[in-house]
């Protein structure tokens, strides 16, 4: 991968690392102003406390996930070992890093793990 390239990509990595920690801290906001706000009586607190618990849990979990894939695709820039498949050894193809910057895998180690997912959850056949 030439430099250019991968200087691209680490670019777009760090650009998405920021939008995903400002959205979590905008959404902490909002929350923390919903939680501040008068209530609405049409709805008991516990049911709003709890969906609003609900949905900050499913926002940092994904937020997080996405965090990590980042730092350790940012980590493998650094290591050199960035766009090579985990799995395989052989180059990932720059147009899947384009669509994935964090992709551990080439397209078709990915397929077949999807598949052999998707294998284990349907189980065998007769």
């Amino acid at each position: 991968m030439r430099a250019k390239e991968l200087d691209n990509l680490r670019n777009e990595l760090l650009r998405r690392r920021r939008t995903i920690l400002e959205t979590a801290d905008r959404a902490q906001e909002e929350l923390e102003a919903l939680r501040g706000a008068e209530r609405d009586p049409e709805f008991e607190e516990g049911a709003q406390n709890e969906h609003e618990q609900y949905t900050l849990t499913l926002l940092g979990e994904a937020q997080r996930k996405q965090v990590v894939m980042i730092d350790a695709a940012l980590a493998r820039i650094a290591g050199g070992e960035y766009g090579v498949c985990v799995d395989c050894g052989t180059d990932i193809d720059p147009k899947r890093l384009q669509a994935l910057p964090f992709a551990l895998l080439c397209t078709d180690c990915a397929t077949r793990r999807e598949r052999g997912t998707v294998a284990e959850l349907q189980g065998p056949t007769i």
